[in-house]
C-alpha cells in the first residue's frame, strides 16, 4: 500500500487539509457510540451516523465549509444520499492524530455507502460553474463490506465536480461480497457519472469483486468508473489489488483524464485501464485520456494479453465530424512499468 507515509503522518496533513485556521467552517463530530439526538457540535455530543450529520446540515443551512470529524472505531451498516451542497468544501475525515481508520462497515448486506444527489437539487448549490463545483471530501476513512462505495452523481445534467477521495480504504466491495444483494452485477467501488475534475490520489482499493458463477459478472465491475462525460480527473498514487473487472474504466465521452503513478496488482480482467462503447447506440467514445507512468502486474485471472496493458472497446469513429480534423486518441499510454 503507498499511502506516502504513516497513518499518524497523514493524519496531521489532514489537519491542515480540513482547517485552514482562518477559513470558517462548521464542525460536526460522528461516532459510533453517538447518538442523532445530539447536537453534533463537540466529540463528547457526537452524531451517530451520516443521516443525522445530513439531517442538521441541512436544518442549519451553513454557508461556510463544513468539516464532518469522525470519530475512530466501526459504523455499521450506514448509507446516505447526499443532498446539501453550497459550493463550500464539505469533508468526511478522520480526527487529526487518530491512530486508526475510522471503518464504515455495510455488513454485506447490498448498500451503497455514500450516494450524491443532484447538485440542482439543492437551493444552495453552486449555480456559477458547469458542472457545479460540489466540493464533497473524503479523507483516511475504510469503507467495507457494500455493494458500491461512492456513488458521485447520475447521467444527469447539470452533473457535478471539484471532489477529493484521498487517503481512503476500499476493500470487500461488490456483488461477491453482497451474496449478490441488491443486484449480481456490482459495478464499482467509485462511479463517477457526469463527475468532472475530482482528485482520486493515495487511495486503496482491495477486493472489488463480482461472482463468476451462476453467471461470470467478473468483467463488470471496476475500482474507479468514470462514465458519461466525466472529465479532467485525476487517478492518482493509488494502488489497485483484487480487481475482478479492469481497474480502471471510462465510459461515453469521459474525456481529458489522468491515470497517473498507480500500481496494480492482481487487478483487472482483460486490462489495468480501458476505455469502452457499446458497438451501437449514440454514445461516444472518449477522448484524449492519458495512461502515464503506472506500475502493472498481473491481472486478476493471470497475466494480460501483449499489448492490453490498456484497451479500447467500440467504435472510434461515432461523434466524429467528417469535415474536422482526426480526433485526440482515445488512450494514450506512456511510461508504463511491468512487473
Amino acid at each position: 500500500m503507498r499511502l506516502h507515509g504513516s497513518w499518524a503522518t497523514l493524519c496531521g496533513a489532514l489537519a491542515l487539509a480540513l482547517a485552514p485556521a482562518l477559513v470558517p467552517a462548521t464542525t460536526l463530530y460522528m461516532s459510533p457510540g453517538g447518538s442523532d439526538s445530539n447536537t453534533g457540535a463537540s466529540a463528547a455530543s457526537a452524531l451517530k451516523t451520516l443521516k443525522g450529520v445530513l439531517a442538521r446540515v441541512a436544518a442549519a443551512k451553513p454557508a461556510d465549509a463544513v468539516d464532518v470529524v469522525v470519530g475512530e472505531g466501526t459504523f455499521l451498516g450506514q448509507s446516505v444520499t447526499w443532498t446539501y451542497f453550497n459550493g463550500r468544501p464539505i469533508t468526511f475525515a478522520a480526527a487529526a492524530g487518530a491512530k486508526t481508520k475510522p471503518v464504515f462497515d455495510g455488513e454485506g448486506t447490498g448498500l451503497t455507502w455514500f450516494t450524491m444527489a443532484d447538485a440542482a437539487a439543492s437551493t444552495s448549490a453552486s449555480a456559477s460553474a458547469s458542472p457545479p463545483t460540489t466540493n464533497l471530501r473524503f479523507i483516511g476513512l475504510t469503507v467495507t463490506n457494500y455493494w458500491l462505495a461512492l456513488d458521485l452523481g447520475r447521467d444527469k445534467a447539470p452533473g457535478n465536480g471539484g471532489n477529493e477521495v484521498r487517503g481512503m480504504l476500499f476493500e470487500r466491495i461488490g456483488a461477491f461480497y453482497t451474496r449478490g444483494q441488491p443486484s449480481a452485477k456490482g459495478f464499482a467501488a467509485l462511479r463517477l457519472r457526469r463527475s468532472s475534475n475530482n482528485t482520486i490520489a493515495g487511495n486503496r482499493f482491495h477486493g472489488v469483486k463480482n461472482a463468476a458463477s451462476p453467471e461470470d459478472l467478473t468483467g463488470y465491475i471496476h475500482a474507479v468508473y468514470a462514465a458519461h462525460g466525466s472529465r479532467g480527473n485525476v487517478v492518482a498514487d493509488n494502488d489497485f489489488s483484487q480487481v475482478t473487472g479492469d481497474a480502471v474504466r471510462t465510459r461515453d465521452g469521459s474525456d481529458g483524464n489522468l491515470v497517473a503513478r498507480n500500481r496494480f496488482a492482481a487487478a483487472g480482467k482483460y486490462s489495468a485501464y480501458s476505455d469502452w462503447v457499446a458497438d451501437d447506440g449514440d454514445e461516444c467514445p472518449s477522448r484524449g485520456n492519458r495512461f502515464q507512468d503506472n506500475t502493472v502486474g498481473d491481472g486478476y485471472f493471470g497475466p494480460f494479453k501483449p499489448g492490453f496493458v490498456t484497451h479500447t472497446y467500440g467504435p472510434d469513429d461515432r461523434c466524429v465530424d467528417g469535415g474536422a480534423p482526426p480526433p485526440p486518441p482515445r488512450i494514450v499510454e506512456s511510461g508504463t512499468v511491468v512487473v
